[in-house]
């Protein structure tokens, strides 16, 4: 990333991690003031401990990224898990306060503590079924009409795997379990887009026997996502060609009439892009189709991020596939990704000829966590 771009990411740096210790200072406010805490020391006890497992999360992960080590791995995940809790645990204390602010409108007698602890303790539990729900994703299925389909491709089915994040917290037997199904779908085609490495350090080899046992009648597909910018796309490259992955890096291929067309996580120059979106895909586009790709045939675009849609649309795709959103991963940060992606930030829509499925993702960055939505495993049927 240029300086430039590094430069411009400060503020928005600096405002998050306002952001998240504010966060974390109202639970601790929250806290005392919800069960009546009154010892210095027992006060100041619940500060420590409620700052320092976020700080821990900051260290953990920069360590991750320098070395491997079970002992670092552990301390990893048990620091990521501590983000999801904290956010369960944030979100009860928010319904606190709205109960204490409305039943004193109402001059009615309310037993704080009592209800925080079944409304912690309810917490807890939603964070039980999101860290349940993060290691279990389902099959979406969803049909998609494509112009001038050829006859060979007809009901036809293209799995699309988007935000594994295989890595410390998602290892090899999750990526078996999604392998697993995905090859009980029989597909003709897979398409993973993006981030199936969550960036951190460590053997990646342990997966190439079990990408490798990926099955599809026309090929395994990949193109980068950011992640694999953290990880470095070269390491990320020498894992997929010994799985037999191929990947897609601006360039496309003819799938008996179907084309293909990946668009790597990239700026215009090379440099990896903070919001996903590629400058100026006319010239990328331009040099395909020096190359045959031919804007009157069907085709499929794979990019990580749901962007540069209008652009996509003028160069003649039929359906982008997408990911990177995670729909937030769990509430209420969904409200953020449906922000800035808008109407493209999860699911289907299609607008004329023209079609999208921003996938959910199957795994998770950061706390392993899903609450609000479901990782997925798209199916995908295609027809005229």
């Amino acid at each position: 990333m240029s300086k430039t771009a590094t430069l411009r990411l400060i503020p928005l740096f600096i405002l998050a991690v306002f952001i998240f210790f504010g966060a974390h200072y109202f639970l601790y406010y929250s806290v005392v003031r919800f069960f009546g805490v009154a010892s210095h020391a027992i006060r100041g006890t619940i500060l420590t401990i409620i700052f320092l497992l976020p700080i821990s999360f900051f260290v953990f992960s920069a360590l991750s990224h320098l070395k491997q080590s079970s002992l670092l791995n552990f301390f990893y995940i048990v620091s990521a898990s501590w983000l999801g809790l904290a956010t369960c645990f944030f979100l009860a204390a928010c319904l606190i306060w709205v109960l204490i602010w409305l039943t004193n409108l109402a001059n009615f007698n309310f037993d704080v503590k009592f209800f925080s602890t079944l409304i912690f303790s309810l917490a807890g539990l939603l964070f039980v079924y999101g860290v349940w729900n993060a290691f279990h994703p389902q099959i979406k299925n969803i049909e998609v009409r494509l112009k001038d389909l050829p006859a060979y491709w007809q009901d036809k089915i293209i799995i699309q795997l988007s935000d594994v994040h295989l890595g410390h917290v998602h290892g090899v037997r999750f990526l078996q379990d999604i392998v697993n199904k995905t090859n009980a779908q029989n597909p003709d085609l897979v398409l993973i887009t993006g981030d199936l490495f969550d960036g951190m350090d460590g053997d990646l080899s342990i997966f190439i026997e079990t990408l490798k046992s990926i099955k599809a009648k026309e090929g395994v597909f990949f193109v980068i996502g950011n992640h694999e910018t953290f990880l470095g796309v070269d390491r990320a490259y020498l894992i997929l060609m010994e799985a037999g992955i191929k990947v897609l890096d601006n360039e496309f291929i003819d799938l008996e009439g179907l084309q293909l067309v990946g668009l790597s996580y990239q700026g215009s120059h090379g440099e990896p892009s903070a919001s996903g979106k590629i400058r100026d895909i006319s010239e990328i586009f331009s040099s395909l189709r020096g190359k045959g790709f031919d804007l009157t045939r069907p085709s499929i675009l794979m990019h990580h991020a749901p962007t540069n849609i209008a652009q996509v649309k003028a160069n003649g795709i039929d359906l982008q596939l997408s990911g990177h959103t995670h729909v937030g991963q769990t509430i209420p940060f969904g409200i953020v990704t449906r922000m800035i992606y808008g109407k493209y930030y999860y699911g289907l829509v299609t607008e004329g000829n023209f079609s999208i499925y921003t996938s959910s993702g199957a795994g998770t960055w950061g706390p392993p966590i899903r609450i609000g939505n479901t990782p997925e495993i798209v199916a995908i049927k295609i027809s005229n």
